[in-house]
Parts: C-alpha cells; structure tokens; sequence
C-alpha cells in the first residue's frame, strides 16, 4: 500500500474523473480486460468534496468496465455521503489493483488503511453487508458493497453505498478482484479554504440561486427527503417505505423501472414497483439495463421465440412479482438463462438468434441502457450517445431539463416560468446560440453538444452534483438567466487558485481529449464507431419518456411536435463533423490532431498515440498558449494492490 500526493496531478486534472482518467492513461494497458487484476479500480472525489452548501461531495468509480459494449474505460458517479466521509478519512482517492486470495473489505480510518476478512460477508446482499458491518464497526462508518451480482461478475454489476447511492458498472470489477466492500471512518478536522470569507459568500449566492426545494418538484409521491451531504437544496431524491416497513432509494429512472409493467399485470398501483427497485438495489444491479432487458423479454415471449419453460422465468407472469423475483435471483447467481442474460442485453440477443436481435429498437444504447432522452426527439444527443462509452446523463440533463420546464410554462402550470424567451437566452449564455433550443433545425447542436460535454467534464473533476449546476435559470429573479460563473468561482475560493469560467471549462475539454485517447487506445475507430443505434435512423418517434406529446421547441421558442420524426443520417453526419472541427479533430478519421493535444497541454498523450497510428498530424494548424491551471493546495490519494 501506498500514499500518493494527488497534486501530481491537479495542476492539468484538478480531480475526480480528471486525476481518474489519467491514472488509467498511465497505468491500464489498453490490452487488458475488465476482469484481469492489473486493471485499476479507481475511486476518487473532488476538491469540493466535504464542504456543506455546495453540493460538491459526488464521487465516482472508473476503470475498464464489463458494462460497456465492448469492454473500455468508463465511469460511474455517486452521490450520499461516502465520498465526503473518504476525504475526512484523509484521502481524495483510492486505486485498487491485483486480486485478494480469498473475500476482503477494506477498511481506512484517519490515514490507517487495513484489508480484512470478508469470507462472512460473501453471498450476502449489499444492503445486509451495511448492516452487518456498522453492526460491527459502528454507525459512524460509511460503505459501499456488491451484492451477489458484482461477486458472480455479471456484467452490469452496480456498488451500492450508504444513503442507496449506487454506481454503474463496477460490481463485477470489486467482485472479480475479491473485494466485498469499501468502509471509511473520518474524524478529521475541518478541510482547509483559501479563502473562508469568499466560500462563505458564495455559498449563501448558491442557496439563493437554488433555494431549498426548488428542485424537489419531481418527487415521488409517499418518498421522504433525503439529502447528500453539503447538498444545497434537495432533489428529487428520497426514501419510501412499503407496507411491510421495507425502505430504500426509489426515485428517477430505477422508479419507472417496473411501474407500467406492475400496472399491466395488477390493474393498480402498489408497492410491487418499490420491492423490483430494492432487490436490483440488494443483488446490485443496474436497473436501466435490466429496464431494456425486461422490455426486450416481454416482446421475445409476444413473438413465441422465448418461452417460460425454455428460460425457467414465468415470463408469462410478465408484471408479477413473482416474474421479477425469479428474473433478478437467476441473473445475478447467474442459473439457466440467467447466465445468458447476466452478459448483458446484446449479448443475450446473440446467444437466442437473429429474431431476438430484431426487437432490440431504440429504448436502449449501445450498452442495453435504457435509451431516454433520445436523439431523435432532441437532435444534440445523437452526438453524446455517439462519443461517450456510456449513457451520459448530467450532459443529456441539460438539454431535457429546460424543455421538461418549458413545456410547463407552454401547458400553463401554475409557477412556470420557463418561456420561450427564457430558454433561447439559456441556449445563448451558456450553450453557444438560441439554436441549441431550437428543435426545427440541425443547427447549432454540434456546438452546444462541445460545449455541454467540456462544462460537464470539468464539473465531473471537481466533482460537482449535476442536479445542481450548471445553474442555468433561476426562478426568482426577472429575466430567469442563471450564472455560468459559479463553478469557477467555487473551485478558485477553496483552492486558491484564480480560474475563469474559460478556463474551467478548458480543463473539461482537455480531460474530454484525455478520455477520448483512451478510448482509443482501446479500439475506438473514431468516425466509423461514432454512431447511433441504428433504428433512430429507420424507426418514426412515437413517444418519450416524461415528454409523452414530443412536444420541444422551434424558432422563436414556438412549441412543435417530432412525433413520427426519425434521425435523417445525411443531416447527423452533417452535424457530426462540424463538431469534429469544433473539436480540432481530423474530420474524415474523426481522430484527434497532434496540434489539438498539444495545445491542451497533452502532449505526451499526443506521442503515445502518434506511435500507434492513432493520432493525426495536419501541418497547417498550429497549438495555442494555455490559460488558467494552477496548483491547488496539497492533499493524498492512496494506492493499494488487493491481497
């Protein structure tokens, strides 16, 4: 084991998926897989980990992930309270390599790191393992766990934390290394500011740009708050507690998980959904894959190619609780066909044949996701769908957000505010032009896509809760119009060290580049693995999650429908290489430019890949100077080999 100094890298990657992605560039040869012990398991937060009113404390797992369809770096982030308790710890980050001879949890406590005994842990889920382990350690400690799933290696695995946060794409990667859990106790004192008057003044501007429950709108009916730690005003986030006093996380996409389906078999509302959620929760399980997959089986059993005797699922029970107790059990021990189902969604279509692959259609992504917030409907998500290695919520957020309140303001709920007027100025201060909201044209998308991707990439260094910023409206001032300003504010405050917003987002482009190095270090192709699922190009829209009518806006913010729309391809690869000049990336390859490294201050990521073909050079473009990195004050990471 052994303590790193994180300011090795915080002057050109600040934090969390920054100081994440190049440990990987370093240390993960693209050769490996998922599953081999030299591949890292690197948790890591941010600077604004562990300070109250600012929403700073999120973290993430990254590393090669078996959720990705191929294997290749990912991530996934979480919110609660284990990333603020891992800095009070005295730590920003962990990186785990190697495998441990038998199950082992970790534990760290002021500085002390300890691997111990697991054994009587393995095969318990990952909620009994919290309880169990603050049985044990005290309430004081906070964890994050795999259930059966991430120690059987199921592909979309998920960790499982305290306050239910939970993380895609990991549980496999701790349970193929033997590591049941992660625990942290931090009795640290208060973490240093460099400027405790200005955080202070910002934080009360934070809270008043994002008063307490203003963005609760969207909460369940029944579920009680709960908020994660240093959170600045709420979200949708809460607890419910079924009739039987079960409770548990039941919010967002992994709420819809089961409800229609409940619904169809019951004939009513009950709790049914609730208990589907709280077993993908103690399995660890990702609900947006198992959400395709359950669509997927229900129409392989309509079409006859799969049966309940040829799967050993009552897949005509369809709905029942007793369809999705038996399905999660089956996936996640990996029994019968639950070992076919447990390699993922594509995967499985291949193994039943082509008819099954046929009725795999545009609710999921590449990676058997859940699809939402498609392209076809809102245009700029063709192009994060086509360049990230997963579904990138906080980037589609920014785009759906403000039409989901402005559809509002356009069916006259009482409250709304997001007008026309209001959302053509969003699009103008912080996305590029009014033609990021403007859904009648493929103008404009490929530079609010650039644009939301560096933002977000840089508020995933810091790391920064995404329900939060960017604040792009406010809702009790006159003109409605948020302030782009805030994050570099925040970042200069406890670190010391002046950034603008220019320059923040100029990190979260160079970390943006970084990633996309890696990937294709890893067998990205650029141009032609830059796609869509291709039946947004053949199938019409005929509806949207929370956007039923298809209803956005159109020139001048008028309301138009894309109901029966499809992606036209000439017009996406029109749209798709004006980013790639945007981007200063070679637009026939879609491969990054020598000189566009360079001027990002990646240049021996620009050698590594000139050495692999994988790189262009294009004499006539010259780097530019940098502006806005400086060190921030000094803090550990540590490294560990499992066992």
């Amino acid at each position: 084991m052994t303590d790193v100094p994180t300011s090795n890298y915080t002057d050109r990657f600040v934090g969390g998926r920054g100081i994440a992605a190049k440990i990987y560039w370093d240390e993960v040869p693209p050769e490996i897989d998922a599953f081999d012990p030299e591949n890292r398991l690197i948790i890591m937060t941010g600077p604004m980990a562990g300070y109250s009113g600012v929403a700073g404390s999120m973290w993430q797992i990254c590393g090669k992930s078996a959720a990705t369809n191929p294997e290749r770096f990912c991530y996934g982030g979480l919110g609660g309270s284990w990333g603020a308790y891992l800095k009070f710890a005295g730590y920003d980050g962990i990186v785990i390599q190697g495998k441990a001879e038998s199950p082992v949890y970790l534990f760290i406590q002021d500085g002390v790191v300890e691997l111990r005994d697991a054994s009587a842990l393995w095969g318990r889920d990952s909620v009994e393992v919290r309880h169990l382990l603050k049985g044990k350690l005290g309430k004081s400690v906070r964890i994050v766990a795999i259930g059966p799933a991430g120690e059987n290696l199921v592909s979309f695995a998920t960790v499982l934390a305290d306050d239910d946060a939970s993380g895609y794409g990991f549980g496999a990667v701790m349970g193929s290394k033997n590591l049941k859990a992660v625990v942290v106790r931090g009795r640290g004192g208060r973490l240093a500011v460099a400027n405790p008057q200005r955080l202070r003044e910002l934080t009360k501007y934070v809270r008043k740009l994002r008063p307490r429950g203003v963005l609760s709108s969207h909460m369940v009916e029944g579920n009680k708050p709960q908020l994660c730690y240093g959170c600045v005003s709420g979200c949708a986030r809460g607890i419910y507690e079924a009739t039987d006093g079960d409770k548990g996380k039941f919010f967002c996409q992994s709420h819809h998980l089961y409800i229609d389906p409940a619904f169809s078999y019951y004939g009513e509302r009950n709790d049914v959904p609730f208990h589907a959620n709280r077993l993908c929760d103690k399995y660890g399980l990702d609900t947006s894959v198992l959400q395709s997959m359950i669509t997927w089986l229900s129409m392989c059993y309509q079409a006859g190619v799969l049966t309940d005797e040829s799967t050993g699922i009552p897949l005509s029970k369809w709905g029942s609780i007793e369809f999705i107790e038996t399905l999660l059990e089956k996936i996640s021990l990996r029994e019968g066909f639950g070992d076919v189902l447990a390699q993922g969604l594509y995967q499985a279509a291949d193994h039943v044949g082509s008819k099954a692959k046929e009725l795999i259609t545009t609710y999921t992504d590449r990676n058997g996701q859940w699809g939402a917030y498609g392209p076809r409907l809102y245009i700029t998500p063709g192009l994060i769908y086509a360049m990230e290695p997963r579904r990138a919520l906080p980037q589609l957020h920014n785009i759906v957000g403000p039409i989901r309140d402005w559809s509002n303001w356009v069916d006259g709920l009482e409250g709304a505010y997001m007008s026309g007027e209001v959302i053509r100025g969003i699009g103008r201060m912080f996305w590029g032009s009014e033609l990021a909201f403007d859904f009648s044209t493929y103008d404009g998308k490929a530079l609010a896509a650039k644009r939301i991707q560096d933002c977000i990439h840089a508020n995933e260094c810091l790391i920064l809760c995404s329900f939060v910023y960017p604040i792009t409206d406010v809702k009790d001032t006159d003109d409605h119009m948020g302030d782009p300003t805030v994050e570099s504010r925040l970042y200069s405050a406890v670190t010391g060290n002046e950034v603008d917003e220019e320059g923040l987002h100029r990190i979260g482009e160079r970390v943006f580049n970084l990633q996309r190095a890696i990937l294709a270090r890893e067998g990205h192709r650029g141009k032609e693995d830059d796609q869509i699922v291709e039946a947004n190009h053949t199938l019409p829209l005929e509806t949207e999650l929370f956007n039923e009518k298809c209803q956005v806006p159109g020139k001048d913010g008028e309301p138009i429908s894309r109901k029966g729309v499809v992606v036209d391809r000439e017009k996406f690869e029109k749209m798709r290489d004006e980013y790639y000049q945007l981007r200063g990336w070679d637009v026939s390859s879609g491969f990054q430019t020598k000189a566009k490294l360079g001027e990002l201050g990646l240049e021996d990521v620009a050698r590594d890949l000139e050495q692999r073909g994988l790189v262009v050079y294009l004499p006539w473009l010259s780097a530019g100077n940098e502006k806005g990195l400086l060190f921030f004050p000094y803090f550990l990471g540590i490294y560990f080999p499992a066992g």
